[in-house]
């Protein structure tokens, strides 16, 4: 039985397909950084058409939608819930544009009352 197990392990260390998984790994693993650094550029981005207009920015929101699904794809295939790779030897991940909808309600609350300051005069 161990000699069964040693095989087995022998087999996994000296396989092919298993080193070439890892050398995309690291590929992927390194894509994904330089992804998840231009997600974040569009969300300060988004954040400052926000603050200055109020509503997002709507020619943006399926490049942050499509940034998000292609991070999800490299993190599914880093952890084996995928082998299909994900661009550039896979498919770009599409957006439908139906489906980019903002989540948040922008809505502007009503300012508080402010409070008066009586002056003193004397």
């Amino acid at each position: 039985m161990r000699e069964a197990l040693r095989e087995k392990i022998r087999e996994s260390l000296l396989s092919g397909s298993t080193w070439l998984r890892g050398f995309f790994m690291l590929v992927y693993a390194g894509i994904c950084y330089l992804a998840i650094w231009i997600t974040g550029i569009v969300i300060l981005f988004q954040f400052g058409v926000v603050l200055l207009s109020g509503k997002p920015n709507e020619r943006l929101l399926p490049v942050g939608q499509s940034l998000s699904l292609y991070i999800r794809q490299i993190f599914s295939y880093l952890t084996y819930n995928s082998d299909e790779k994900p661009f550039p030897l896979g498919s770009w991940p599409t957006v439908n544009e139906y489906d980019v909808k903002p989540v948040v309600n922008l809505t502007t609350e009503p300012e508080p009352p402010q409070k008066e300051i009586n002056q003193v005069n004397g």
